[in-house]
């Protein structure tokens, strides 16, 4: 029997650090268990430092130490307001995640956590951003949909292979900005790679650590997806209950929570009980020189055994037989058995080193076949046709991709127009991309490509176009962009356009908000375009009915209405009939009797009924009158005199007989006296003195 021990075992740089300082400290406490290992919890406890779940049962003055899982920012907070000694054990990772998701928290950015809700490092990664959601391989994400920004960030000690797979379904949803941090802890990773290593060449797999710890059953699932025969433990007494004899090669390795004193203990019980060790130098070699032949992505040529209903069976010359799923024979998902006779060369890539159902290699042909049609694609691109690509991965100075058997390199100034900042962004995305550079040597296939040249292809076939067609008078439609003090930035069809505030309304506004709202569309009317400056100027109270027409149609030549004098000159004054619609009330309108002073009559402020005398359309002037609205009290009188002298024309007059002369005075009758009342009246005084 040998023994393979994984050469990263026990206790990373963040446990271990924390674990010493937890037993450095004497009469502390610590903010929940410092690790997830009940040996080491309770070896502390017996020190004398005591876990607590929150900051209610601490005082002034105790000492609190923050496990290397971190805490949230509130825990920080209330030590300080309660006076309590923080001695700051989280680890160097977990505190590089709280700084990103705080600072892309304040920028507005919605922070998505890959990782187990439970888990305290998530706990704490949560207390520090506004908004954050946690998610798994499990989890639906169209959710996602509801936020313009999100984060993503990594539990440290995540399953790689679990957050590229979420990873991969997040940049496929139609969002509008994301930023991917891996922060997966680089000594979790080189754990998970020697664990597959491990389960991939061993009969049967010991996974050393505490049930209680995250990293550590990640490490077991990865083993037992590897080797059937895997066995989580927590210490030797479960390890003497499972029967180890009839496996050949033992593989062993340990959570990053497991003290090396558990890790020596099953290391000492293994070499009682079974003879030979195989030192860790040894295990490299022998994980390299088993995966010779079933390293995954290995291009490898066999001879078809047999094929069925499922799939083809393949001899690829070792001493395990291959298989290719149906799924993975063609690219179009056609199989036919008949197809694939015993004896037919079949090329294809190794895909898994071994099935876990039964213990086959698997390979995929359809993946070859994938890389020859990409090889026929470079042959289209060679003249610069756009092409598209996945990104997988970035390198030094840009992203890699591959094309057929060519790697392709995208230098990172030739992603976009503009400076890229994260790359990491772009990995998982399909890129249109112009081939640069394509060698061809038998040992390097490898093609320099841009997608800058392409954008920058198209921008300038957008700006043509669009400079072709927006020319002054024609009408456009347009997204409000932003607002300014001075107007309305519009997006049309792309190109940022002004509205300048004059051009908004026919009324005075004050700010634009009042006639457009950001984010709604609009027609527009192109008012001037100078391509050179790259301006475009665009009213929008142009295409609306101006406040004169609307007024006239209320209110037609002939007709009153009421108003409010706005202003006052010396030859009249004029009268707002609407908002932005004024008349001129004429000194010679403003009264029926002569006004030397229009200020006689009316002044700033005054309401009055006015009738509208007279409109021009073309010069949008409207003359008005107030003595039209009111009677003339002087030619009212002048009529009522008239109408009363006709009456007395149209009257007859009474003939009366004339007196005969007396014969005293034998004097004639005269109209003149009769008619005269001071001759009556002396008359009637002569009567009485006789």
């Amino acid at each position: 029997m040998k023994l393979l021990f994984a050469k990263e075992c026990g206790f990373c740089f963040g446990v271990k650090n924390a674990v010493e300082i937890a037993r450095n400290t004497t009469n502390a406490y610590t903010y929940g268990e410092i690790i997830h290992n009940e040996y080491v919890t309770e070896r502390l406890r017996q020190a004398g430092v005591t876990p607590v779940d929150d900051l209610e049962s601490l005082r002034k003055g105790d000492t609190l130490i923050l496990r290397s899982h971190g805490a949230p920012k509130s825990v920080y907070e209330g030590a300080q307001q309660k006076g309590i000694t923080i001695i700051d054990a989280t680890c160097p990772f977990v505190k590089k995640i709280h700084g990103i998701v705080s600072d892309m928290s304040a920028k507005g950015y919605h922070i998505v956590i890959v990782g187990k809700a439970s888990h305290p490092e998530v706990i704490g990664i949560q207390g520090w951003c506004e908004s954050s959601s946690v998610v798994n391989e499990n989890t639906d994400l169209s959710f996602l949909l509801a936020y313009d920004k999100i984060c993503v960030v990594a539990q440290t000690t995540l399953e790689s292979e679990k957050f590229s797979v979420i990873i991969k379904k997040i940049v496929k949803l139609p969002l509008k900005t994301v930023e991917i941090f891996n922060t997966i802890c680089y000594t979790t990773i080189k754990r998970q790679n020697e664990a597959k290593c491990l389960a991939a060449v061993c009969d049967a797999v010991l996974v050393v650590g505490s049930k209680t710890s995250s990293n550590t059953n990640e490490l077991f699932a990865i083993c037992a997806e590897k080797c059937r025969h895997s066995f989580h433990v927590q210490s030797v007494d479960e390890l003497k209950k499972i029967n180890l004899r009839p496996y050949n090669v033992i593989g062993v390795t340990a959570g990053a929570s497991t003290p090396s004193e558990l890790i020596m203990e099953v290391k000492e019980y293994m070499s009682q009980q079974f003879e030979g060790e195989v030192q860790n130098e040894e295990f490299i070699n022998a994980v390299n020189e088993s995966l010779v032949n079933y390293k995954e992505g290995r291009r490898v040529k066999g001879t078809v055994i047999g094929a069925d209903e499922k799939g083809i069976h393949v001899n690829i010359g070792v001493k395990k037989d291959a298989f290719i799923d149906k799924d993975e024979v063609s690219i179009d998902g056609t199989y036919n058995p008949e197809d694939y006779a015993e004896g037919t060369e079949v090329e294809a890539i190794v895909i898994a080193k071994q099935d876990a159902e039964s213990g086959c290699v698997l390979l995929s042909k359809k993946r070859v076949d994938q890389i020859k049609e990409g090889d026929k694609i470079v042959e289209t691109i060679r003249d610069g046709a756009v092409f598209e690509l996945l990104a997988d991965k970035v390198t030094k100075g840009g992203l890699l991709g591959k094309l057929g058997t060519y790697t392709v390199f995208i230098p990172a100034s030739q992603i976009r127009e503009g400076f890229v900042k994260d790359l990491k962004q772009y990995v998982g995305k399909k890129l249109r991309l112009t081939a640069l550079e394509i060698e061809d040597d038998e040992k390097r296939h490898k093609i320099v490509a841009s997608q800058r040249k392409v954008l920058e292809e198209e921008r300038k076939q957008r700006e043509d176009i669009f400079w072709a067609n927006v020319q002054p008078n024609v009408i456009v439609n347009g997204k409000v962009k932003r607002v300014t003090n001075f107007g309305a930035f519009v997006s049309v069809d792309g190109f940022d356009c002004l509205a300048h505030i004059v051009d908004l309304s026919w009324n005075h506004i004050k700010k634009v908000e009042d006639v457009l709202t950001i984010g709604e569309s609009y027609d527009f009317l192109v008012l001037s375009v100078d391509r050179e400056k790259g301006r475009v100027s665009l009213g929008y109270k142009q295409l609306q009915p101006h406040p004169f027409v609307q007024c006239l149609e209320a209110h037609p030549v002939g007709s009153i209405c009421h108003g409010k004098v706005v202003s006052i000159v010396p030859f009249g004054a004029f009268v707002e009939l609407a908002p932005g619609v004024e008349g001129l009330v004429h000194v010679s309108e403003a009264a029926h009797n002569f006004v030397k002073n229009i200020n006689e009559v009316v002044k700033v402020g005054d309401e009055v009924d006015v009738m509208i005398l007279a409109a021009d359309e073309a010069t949008r002037k409207i003359t008005l009158s107030m003595k039209a609205c009111t009677p003339d009290e002087n030619k009212a009188s002048e009529n009522v005199q008239a109408e009363s002298d006709a009456k007395a024309e149209k009257k007859p007059k009474r003939n009366k007989p004339a007196k005969q002369e007396s014969e005293e005075g034998g004097s004639q009758w005269n109209e003149d006296i009769v008619n005269n009342p001071f001759a009556d009246l002396l008359k009637d005084l002569g009567e009485d003195n006789q």
